[in-house]
């Protein structure tokens, strides 16, 4: 199988990870990511995430660029008369900073962007439900480059959609669904007054239902035959790393991971995978499978059981895509951050003699205490074991626990870098 666009062209996709802040940004790019896609403080539909301001804005893409990388900045709310005003000048502002792509779903979004923004490239995001070779000839004549197909697609949808078009086409690879046509739930809006096309999503869907006779109120009948409810609206977390070779094999542009509400832990694992995993099958189309350390880093991060969706449907049975369950798989929690030690660390503290190994420094984010396993993810896929027997705060004070929000020291044999993601086995239910 040739990796082939329309135009007959090699081509590799981009992976494009998410960033809900500045911080998880360096890390997306660390672990591998070509480029991330980010909000501003508005009209990014993730309102609980942390987003950036400008001036972070600002300084993403410096840092991307000088990296070779891009950043695409999320303006895919669907607009009310009154966000109107002032999207004009953070439009323009996204053009000053040379943003590599604004990312959009509403047409009048779009109509203030090419006035505002004119010389930044259009992206259509997945809230415009693009499922078929029509709109996306209508999207492109609206001066859109790249199209995020729908997650309701089918490959052979898919595959039609590529051969009609030479638009630059991105799809999901991994992460969670919506149960609706992706952001256009009103569950949130109506039961929580929270709307989700203002990115102030509850998710309802998550919740256990019951069904209720008119006339026979408190009487509660489960759909499923389960002890705990039902969860007819539960989406399972998408996972399509096993047909990476079907999908480069169309000559699709970039493979996009949901999640910028996820976290550190979340992004290294998942963006290390489909870097190995992408770079595997361009280099050897024919021989690709998922490996087994794959396999192993993708359910080691707090999700829900995988499917294939829609794209590439994985069971036949009408609940396929819905898990019984609410409760996320979970086996692994992020132990810390590694961080370069404050300037005034070294004048503040004494460096023990006696040891070669080098001191790491590590912001902690679950609670650690002596004979803790942690578990240091590199790029490259490797991950590397130290248990934690001896370990002091930054002034040199032993400690003999230590708590999350705070900084730890300990030595070790272990080559680590900045914003290197750190794990450790949780005992937690899943």
């Amino acid at each position: 199988m040739s990796f082939q666009s329309a135009a007959k062209t090699p081509l590799k996709p981009e992976l494009l990870a998410p960033a809900g802040s500045l911080e998880k940004a360096k890390i997306a790019f660390a672990y591998g990511a070509d480029a991330v896609y980010a909000g501003g403080t508005n009209f990014s539909l993730r309102a609980s995430a942390r987003n950036l301001n400008r001036e972070e804005l600002a300084a993403l893409c410096f840092s991307a660029h000088k990296l070779g990388k891009k950043v695409y900045v999320t303006v895919n709310t669907f607009a009310r008369n009154s966000d109107l005003a002032s999207l004009p000048l953070f439009l323009h502002y996204l053009q000053e900073v040379n943003v590599d792509g604004i990312i959009v779903s509403d047409p009048g979004v779009l109509t203030l962007t090419k006035k505002w923004a004119p010389h930044i490239p259009l992206h259509l995001s997945t809230q415009a439900n693009t499922t078929n070779s029509l709109s996306v000839a209508f999207w492109r004549e609206q001066g859109v480059r790249r199209v995020n197909l729908a997650r309701e697609l089918s490959f052979s949808e898919l595959e039609e959609i590529r051969k009609d078009h030479e638009i630059e086409l991105e799809i999901f690879v991994h992460g969670a669904m919506c149960v609706s046509y992706s952001g256009r739930c009103l569950l949130s809006a109506i039961l929580n007054q929270r709307s989700a096309n203002l990115g102030r999503c509850t998710q309802p869907c998550r919740w256990s239902y019951r069904l209720v006779e008119e006339k026979r109120p408190g009487q509660y009948f489960p759909i499923y035959e389960d002890q705990n409810g039902t969860y007819i609206f539960n989406s399972k977390d998408l996972c399509l790393i096993a047909e990476l070779d079907k999908l480069m094999g169309l000559g699709i542009n970039a493979l996009k991971i949901e999640g910028r509400m996820k976290g550190a832990l979340y992004l290294a694992s998942v963006i290390r995978t489909y870097r190995q995993a992408i770079d595997r099958c361009w280099d050897s189309p024919r021989d690709y499978t998922v490996r087994r350390e794959w396999h192993d880093d993708l359910t080691r991060v707090s999700h829900r059981p995988y499917t294939k969706g829609l794209l590439f449907n994985d069971s036949p049975q009408p609940s396929g895509e819905v898990s019984r369950s609410t409760c996320y798989v979970q086996t692994h929690t992020l132990a810390g951050i590694v961080r370069r030690p404050p300037e005034s660390y070294w004048e503040q503290t004494t460096v023990h003699q006696e040891r070669t190994d080098t001191w790491v420094c590590m912001e902690v984010r679950s609670p650690l205490k002596k004979g803790t396993i942690l578990q240091f993810l590199y790029p490259d896929g490797r991950t590397l074991s130290f248990t934690l027997n001896y370990f002091e705060d930054l002034l040199g004070n032993i400690l003999p626990a230590a708590h999350p929000n705070t900084w730890i020291r300990f030595q070790s044999s272990l080559e680590v870098f900045p914003l290197q993601v750190v794990r450790t086995q949780t005992n937690r239910p899943t």
